[in-house]
């Protein structure tokens, strides 16, 4: 019988913008007689083994091909356990099929597009933190060793896992009963209705706004016993004393790795599933920490790598990257260009900068800056084309930390609001300027006097962009309207700002500042609709306050007040991953 394909809607229009041939893998997940396509890696020559980062439970599950004509063989090496699939796009009429293996040759088959609200509901994403020591020679050959001695003792149950902020906790299926702390064996949608219960403070005050991938912590347990099970038996200490200089590697190495599966897995299969994601990431830490001791330059290595889990817009999964801690964003340049290519993400924004890590609750708090606020607002109905901020930004407005500068400060906080775009988007490697900040800048570059520094005096967009020109290195264009009625015939260009740019938009008029965060522009009609994020606002930081009562909101050209003149401060991005 032939499996029911369904392919994640991102894969398609990745493989859709290229031109040239181009081979590589797919990946998805198995699930009863259906496979869904979640992800591809294509081939390219010293690429890194991208299949190390992706969500454990995606396997591989076929090929993809950009041709000039359709393919209908395959490498018999590539065959997996059940069908594989192959999708041909051919470039130069772009069209693109889907087939099945029948017999060693492919047959056509039909296919579903699910969107990313079907993948949330269908599957959940699964984050497991835990740590486990490595005591070892700083040699490739011991490294190895103390690794399989690690993946020896994690199968013989080593390890148990619990639901973060539950006490239901899931031990080696071996053991007499290997679901700790509820009735039954419900499946992993069950958990996720009830873990809401858990973050009920945070869905009304959040740092990071909605987001459609679901997310459940788990953390990893050791037994700090002695027992049994789960041990591995060796010889009796044996010491021998070898007077020699010999480095050692002595870590507690902090997993944090990732799983992606069908919300109808019932708990007794998660076990499995949860330790293969804690051995993926096994295998990808160990990967770079051998790299890193083959380096020839032993002063400038570092055994020390941080984690960093991405979710590229393009994507709609996560990969899991490693980067030595002492590794610069400029040295890392060269890596980031291969993962662009692998992925065929495109050259024009950066996605893998440490600055583009996703942003859990777990690791956010919500003691920040709102992140994103426009997302889940009521869509505009202008009926035109739509054009929004692209990646993150944090919301400033009055009264933030403290501060009282109500009445005053509305542009400063536009302003930092900007900056912080680029900081998230990992485009400069710096901390959004405070106040005092913005004001020394200004008078350092001679554009405000010495008394200006610890003033309440206004600044505008032209301040603006010095600020971000002398601080982050941006250039920065200035629009002029002369009244607020003129704000409907920019458009044109507001359109194309955010089409081909997407940062926030400062503007200034009259005694107000606000950020704009896109446009909805009708070229039939003329109509103009403006994204606005109002800095005026002076409560704490609540999503549902910020978004039912228009602080952030779509608004029309009425919004603008006709006899005030407007300034406009579109940053310009950089085109660098």
């Amino acid at each position: 019988m032939k499996p029911s394909i369904k392919v994640a809607e991102k894969l398609p229009e990745r493989i859709s913008k290229i031109k040239e041939q181009c081979t590589g893998k797919l990946f998805g997940i198995f699930q009863e007689n259906s496979i869904y396509i979640i992800s591809l890696i294509s081939d390219i020559e010293n690429g890194p083994n991208l299949e190390e980062s992706l969500p454990a439970d995606l396997r591989f599950c076929g090929l993809f091909h950009s041709c000039l004509e359709p393919v209908n063989q395959m490498n018999p090496k590539e065959n997996v356990d059940k069908h594989s699939v192959l999708i041909s796009y051919e470039f130069k009429t772009g069209t693109m099929k889907v087939s099945v293996e029948e017999n060693g040759n492919f047959v056509e088959a039909n296919y579903d597009i699910v969107n990313e609200q079907d993948i949330s509901n269908l599957f959940v994403t699964i984050r497991i933190n835990g740590n486990i020591p490595l005591k070892s020679e700083a040699t490739q050959t011991s490294i190895q060793e103390s690794f399989q001695k690690i993946y020896k003792s994690l199968s013989l149950g080593a390890i148990a896992f619990r639901f973060s902020k539950s006490d239901i906790f899931l031990l080696d299926p071996q053991s007499d009963n290997n679901i700790i702390g509820i009735d039954g064996d419900i499946d992993i949608g069950e958990v996720c209705k009830d873990s809401n219960s858990f973050n009920e403070e945070s869905s009304r005050k959040r740092k990071i706004s909605k987001s459609t991938i679901r997310i459940l912590e788990m953390d990893i347990l050791r037994p700090v016993t002695k027992s049994q099970n789960g041990l591995i038996k060796e010889h009796a200490p044996l010491c021998v004393l070898d007077k020699i200089q010999q480095e050692v590697v002595d870590m507690t190495i902090r997993v944090d790795s990732i799983a992606m599966i069908p919300t109808e897995t019932k708990l007794s299969n998660l076990y499995d599933i949860l330790l293969k994601s804690v051995e993926k990431y096994l295998q990808l830490f160990q990967t770079k920490l051998c790299r890193e001791l083959l380096s020839s330059n032993k002063k400038s290595r570092s055994l020390a790598v941080e984690t960093y889990h991405f979710l590229p817009p393009e994507c709609g999964y996560f990969l899991t990257i490693l980067y030595p801690k002492n590794e610069t964003e400029a040295s890392l340049q060269a890596y980031r260009h291969l993962l662009h290519r692998q992925l065929l993400l495109d050259f024009v924004s950066p996605a893998f900068r440490r600055a583009n890590k996703y942003g859990f609750n777990t690791d956010s708090g919500n003691n920040g800056p709102l992140i994103n606020p426009h997302e889940g607002i009521k869509p505009t109905d202008n009926g035109g084309t739509v054009a929004l901020v692209k990646g993150k930004y944090e919301y400033y407005h009055y009264c933030q930390k403290g501060m009282d500068d109500d009445g005053w400060g509305c542009a400063y906080r536009s302003l930092q609001t900007l900056a912080s775009w680029f900081k998230l988007q990992g485009y400069v490697d710096r901390e959004v300027p405070s106040f005092s900040e913005i004001q020394k800048c200004l008078v350092d570059i001679k554009d405000k006097p010495a008394s200006f520094l610890g003033s309440r005096l206004w600044i505008g967009s032209t301040e603006v962009n010095f600020v971000l020109n002398t601080l982050f290195g941006i250039e920065n264009k200035i629009l002029y309207v002369s009244s607020g009625a003129e704000m409907a015939s920019k458009g044109p260009e507001l359109l194309n700002h955010f089409q081909n740019h997407g940062s926030p938009i400062m503007i200034g008029g009259g005694v107000l500042a606000h950020t704009i965060l896109g446009v909805d522009y009708n070229q039939q009609t003329g109509n103009l609709g403006f994204l606005i994020l109002d800095p005026h606002y002076t409560g704490s930081e609540d999503l549902h306050v910020i978004q039912n009562k228009g602080w952030c909101g779509w608004k029309t050209v009425d919004f603008w007040n006709k006899t005030s003149y407007y300034n406009m401060c579109l940053p310009q991005v950089p085109r660098e991953i």
